[in-house]
């Protein structure tokens, strides 16, 4: 890894992993990576755009928010996009980000026992995916007695902004779900996210593509005991995001947030310049908050 410069007052530093290159760190202004100096918990961001456009440093308010108000590190994953990388890939790409920043947990003086994801829109379908094939391959990785290490990794929190949960329903339909639907997305772009991700016609039963879907056991075993989940009231994505806050605290699983009014989706990345955003820094802030009360927990 190598140092590229002032992000937000924070040093970002670049992945250079094959195709990991253009991911980066956010730190703290505690962030040391003295050996003897405390370990930095650990957030792991996927950024949205529909699997088919953005970058890891989309992100950014969201990264300043947590590195200026707790000692995490903050890693913001550039994983590849549809079309030419269509479902399941970047997902894929991710865990392997994930298990990359376990691996050089000592070398950037990480405690990977408090490792967290967050991730909006497509990131937040992916911060519920990520965490179904990281389950996955770290139990295959047991069977084969390849862990090396990678046993001291713990998922403790995920945060998911809108999030989708469910792709057997019909656009159509998930705005019809919403009487207080606000518009954001065009159509065409709907569907140009959905030919690009999905143009290999996978199995729309798959838990990677449809958490909402996957069995009570594999998500009792894959998601972490705390969750934070902040939805829109104007989002086509909020019906099917409040069942599955629903179905996970049946689960057992304690799940904190709350819908935020008279928003749409992706309310909080809308320029603000001087006007500031009081709706998204509420939201920030306690997911934060949610954070920093389990990393001091655990």
């Amino acid at each position: 890894m190598k140092e590229a410069g002032k992000v937000n007052r924070r040093v970002s530093e670049m992945i250079e992993h094959d195709f990991l290159i253009g991911s980066c760190l956010y730190t703290p202004s505690s962030y040391s990576k003295t050996p003897s100096s405390k370990k930095h918990p650990l957030l792991i961001n996927f950024h949205g755009g529909g699997f088919t456009i953005g970058h890891a440093y989309d992100n950014a308010r969201w990264a300043t928010a947590v590195t200026s108000q707790t000692s995490a590190v903050f890693a913001s994953v550039e994983y590849r996009l549809a079309p030419e990388y269509p479902f399941p890939i970047g997902i894929e790409d991710c865990v392997s980000a994930v298990l990359w920043l376990w691996k050089h947990a000592d070398e950037y003086n990480l405690d990977i026992s408090k490792t967290a994801f967050s991730g909006f829109s497509a990131g937040g379908n992916f911060a519920y995916a990520v965490s179904i094939r990281l389950n996955q391959d770290l139990e295959r990785l047991k069977k084969e007695n390849k862990l090396n290490g990678l046993e001291d990794g713990k998922l403790v929190n995920l945060v998911v902004f809108y999030g989708g949960t469910d792709y057997t329903e019909s656009r159509a339909g998930k705005n019809a779900s919403n009487p207080n639907l606000i518009p954001v997305i065009p159509p065409v772009l709907f569907k140009l996210f959905g030919e690009s991700y999905l143009y290999l016609n996978p199995d729309k039963t798959s838990p990677l593509l449809n958490p909402g879907l996957a069995p009570d056991q594999l998500l009792r075993d894959s998601f972490p005991e705390l969750l934070i989940m902040i939805n829109c009231a104007g989002d086509q994505l909020l019906a099917e995001s409040e069942i599955f806050r629903k179905r996970l605290k049946g689960l057992g699983k304690q799940v904190d947030g709350y819908v935020v009014e008279g928003v749409g989706h992706g309310w909080d990345k809308s320029p603000s310049f001087k006007r500031g955003n009081v709706k998204r820094d509420e939201a920030y802030t306690l997911a934060v908050k949610g954070l920093e009360g389990v990393w001091t927990s655990v």
